[in-house]
């Protein structure tokens, strides 16, 4: 193999520079096709080019699958964490900036990330979620004599990233870890460890949460790590205990590392809650067979018919819902026909006519559940025409030589068959005897003798 060979990419084709592209297990991957995979796989190398290819086929139907998306809740500020509720799914993202440098923007609704095209993931799929608090810390010094010196006791500034891991058993994603906060939670050690009553009423009101008896958390002030305390105990939080002095300096830390802890149980409960709850109810399907006909650019019109099964969320019935995705299809079939689509394509076309479905359904308060068993084919007539067609095309397509050999055996066929019925012609009839051997009648020219019923 050349050090400089060229590569193509093994799903579009597209040639791969020198250090661009990706290297899969039987091929290569170009970079345009590696930014349309999920943004949670991580295992591109031991990939096929035919999992990269169904991959890429379920990140197309994704699209869909947001935009039936309603989101009821949302968690985080630097990545963000969108839930429906009600369809038992969520999304995630890993980093929710508008640019490489922009200021990263609210996360409120699927709507505003739906260009990023999130993975739509099932409650179901979901194997374990944990939080992950990642601490670090630096020391901070004081100047004396112009030169940095450790305060006594010594001043340490401990900072916090929360971490929402969410493990699944889906087809290319293992681990969704997403990082809520935005900036690091800060919180500074700067005094010895006290315990008293003044420092329980104070954390009780920089808090506003209820305090534990200091006595049945005595084991617990032997920790210096904000982290573990307040995991174990988030309500035991006395001036001075475990070094965090409850000032003024550092009150805003202090409710920072309350609220994303809050945040994170509510993440876990929220997930764990939807996993136990049984699934609702799927509304029946609504079966849909109509004959339309359908101007194909090689064969005409072509009387074709469609069938498909469709659900939705309508109070009004199953007649209501059929006729609105029944004019939805059709109108669609014919935005394809004017586009020069054979007949033979529509029935790939399942992501723009569900599309066109959500967008007449929605227009009518009706929520899309389901659009299945898709079937588009030519009827009796149909079928007809396009062998008799196909039959003239062949014939056209013929070089004069074709043409020759296909009358020469045309004409050999028919004079075999002319040769065989004049042999059955000229072939001699069989006798019949003018008396009855057996009784002496006369006979008729039948087979058999009238008076005595023997073979003649």
């Amino acid at each position: 193999m050349a050090l400089f060979e060229k590569k193509n990419c093994s799903v579009c084709g597209a040639k791969i520079g020198l250090l661009g592209g990706h290297k899969l297990s039987d091929g290569n991957l170009c970079k345009d096709c590696a930014k349309k995979l999920s943004p949670w796989f991580t295992d591109i190398k031991s990939a096929s080019v035919e999992s990269i290819q169904a991959q890429l086929a379920d990140r197309e139907e994704n699209k869909n699958r947001l935009a039936a998306f309603q989101t009821t809740k949302c968690f985080g500020e630097y990545g963000s964490i969108v839930i429906d509720e009600n369809a038992r799914v969520f999304a995630a993202i890993d980093d929710s900036a508008t640019s490489l440098f922009g200021e990263r923007k609210e996360i409120t609704d699927i709507s505003q990330i739906i260009d990023r095209n999130p993975d739509v993931i099932r409650f179901d799929q979901v194997t374990d979620v944990d939080i992950d608090i990642v601490q670090t810390q630096r020391e901070e010094k004081q100047t004396v004599n112009g030169q940095q010196v450790s305060y006594n006791p010594k001043h340490i500034l401990y900072m916090y990233i929360f971490y929402a891991v969410i493990k699944v058993d889906h087809p290319y994603i293992s681990t969704i870890r997403v990082q809520l906060n935005n900036d690091a939670v800060q919180i500074p050690n700067e005094g010895e460890r006290l315990r008293n009553k003044i420092g329980l009423r104070l954390a009780e009101y920089l808090l506003d949460l209820p305090i534990r008896d200091v006595r049945k958390t005595e084991k617990i002030y032997n920790n210096n790590s904000l982290k573990d305390v307040l995991l174990r105990n988030p309500y035991a939080m006395p001036d001075y205990s475990y070094g965090f002095k409850c000032s003024l300096r550092n009150r805003e830390g202090i409710q920072r590392y309350g609220y994303y802890l809050l945040m994170t149980q509510e993440i876990l409960e929220t997930v764990r809650q939807m996993k136990a709850a049984p699934a609702p109810a799927s509304a029946p399907g609504v079966p849909i067979q109509a004959p339309f006909p359908y101007a194909d650019p090689a064969y005409g019109v072509l009387d074709l018919e469609l069938a498909c099964t469709v659900s939705g969320e309508c109070a009004l019935g199953d007649d209501y819902i059929k006729t609105i995705a029944q004019t939805a299809l059709l109108r669609e079939l014919q935005t394809l026909a004017a586009e020069g689509r054979s007949y033979r394509d529509l029935s790939a076309e399942a992501p723009r006519l569900r599309q066109a479905l959500e967008t007449a359904f929605s227009s009518v308060q009706i929520r899309l559940i389901d659009f299945s068993d898709l079937r588009i084919e030519p009827g009796e007539n149909g079928r007809k025409k396009i062998e008799l067609m196909e039959q003239r095309n062949a014939v056209a397509a013929m070089s004069p030589e074709e043409m020759a050999k296909k009358m020469e055996e045309v004409q050999k066929q028919a004079a075999a068959a002319l040769a065989k019925s004049g042999a059955e012609a000229e072939k001699p009839a069989e006798s019949v005897p003018k008396f009855c051997p057996n009784c002496g009648t006369p006979t008729n020219g039948a087979k058999f003798c009238s008076s005595c019923g023997a073979k003649l």
